[in-house]
């Protein structure tokens, strides 16, 4: 099922499957959200998990769990409620199904909003259960690089840091948990392909609150604001020019070294007491 919400500004659209945004339009027809066919996704909920885990499970009180590339929750179909012209809450309760990929009672709450050229999206994470659960959470958006220039004519505006907190890979698709200095071009990084595909994402964190996407001479501009529980930015592509596109990708947390197989007793990562929940909140301003 697909929702449009609208206003004066701005149309978009959310898919229930995953609760994910699939487009939004400016007022004279301007995609900001990818649409191609290089990357056939647009912007999925990332839960339980962000990223991959060693030999794809984890274990947790002596059992294993199979758990995919960033969780399940762009698998699962979510039921809409409070729907309004320019509001929607989605939701996903744990069942049968996600219990065998992972034993906790859950509800993952999903809210879009428009408020003028403003998209906000808020998630909630709550713990119905009667243990500690163990959980990642993120947001993958993917935004059209839509200007006439060269991919790397575009950056990511760090509100003027002149340098950033950066990991690297390891073992594949895993962290190494040193970081290193990362030096900024006035406080912007410019989308370098190749260095990107190098090292298929660049990690960065402890960044600012807020970042523009701009440059490409295109008039088209966003600004993704996200709340202090998400201290990493991911900055990805497909790995091929012919995708217009950037991901920005807040998370709350990242995957392990790939040093030893993953227990989610023991495993850092955020964690909630029963009865607990966790809000994260990401706004995109369109201009």
């Amino acid at each position: 099922m697909i929702y449009t919400l609208k206003n004066d500004k701005l149309t978009a659209e959310i898919r229930s499957l995953g609760a994910e945004l699939i487009s939004v339009k400016s007022e004279d027809s301007h995609e900001y959200i990818w649409q191609g066919s290089e990357w056939k996704k647009h912007a999925p909920v990332l839960f339980p998990i962000c990223g991959a885990l060693l030999g794809g499970k984890f274990s947790f009180k002596g059992r294993e769990y199979p758990l995919e590339k960033h969780g399940f929750a762009k698998l699962y179909e979510f039921e809409a409620t409070d729907i309004s012209g320019t509001a929607i809450t989605l939701v996903l309760k744990s069942n049968e199904a996600t219990h065998a990929v992972y034993p906790f009672e859950f509800t993952l709450t999903a809210k879009y909003e428009l408020k003028d050229n403003t998209l906000r999206a808020s998630y909630t994470v709550e713990n119905c259960g009667k243990q500690i659960m163990p959980y990642m959470f993120g947001w993958h958006p993917a935004f059209t690089l839509a200007g006439n220039g060269e991919i790397n004519s575009f950056y990511v505006d760090f509100n003027g840091k002149a340098q950033l907190s950066r990991h690297t890979l390891q073992n594949g698709p895993f962290i190494n948990p040193f970081y290193t200095s990362y030096p900024l071009k006035d406080g912007r990084y410019y989308l370098n392909e190749s260095e990107i595909y190098e090292n298929d994402t660049m990690i960065f964190r402890d960044v600012p609150n807020e970042v523009k996407l701009a440059g490409g001479n295109q008039e088209h501009e966003l600004t993704l604001s996200f709340t202090d529980n998400l201290p990493y930015l991911c900055i990805w592509k497909y790995p091929s020019s012919a995708a217009r596109y950037i991901c920005l990708e807040p998370w709350s947390d990242i995957p392990a070294d790939g040093t030893e197989e993953e227990n989610f007793l023991s495993r850092q990562m955020s964690r909630l007491n029963p009865a607990e929940k966790e809000d994260y909140v990401y706004t995109v301003t369109f201009n």
